[in-house]
């Protein structure tokens, strides 16, 4: 499992760096590193999820239809 420390390390890698990661865990072989693949995916799932675009709601008399 991996450490509070390790996870706050992949944390600070760039999102293009995790996609690389996850990217290249995925085709490892003879095995795919799937604890990797994992943490990277999580990582950035966690970012995305945070990210989400502020959708503004408009009051029904000022819909543009």
């Amino acid at each position: 499992m991996a450490t509070a420390s390790r996870i706050r390390a992949f944390q600070l890698l760039s999102s293009r760096t995790l996609e690389l990661l996850c990217e290249e865990a995925s085709a490892h072989l003879p095995t795919p590193l799937e604890r990797l693949e994992r943490l990277c995916a999580d990582v950035l799932f966690d970012r995305q999820r945070l990210n989400l675009p502020l959708v503004s709601s408009f009051p029904e008399s000022e819909l543009p239809f």
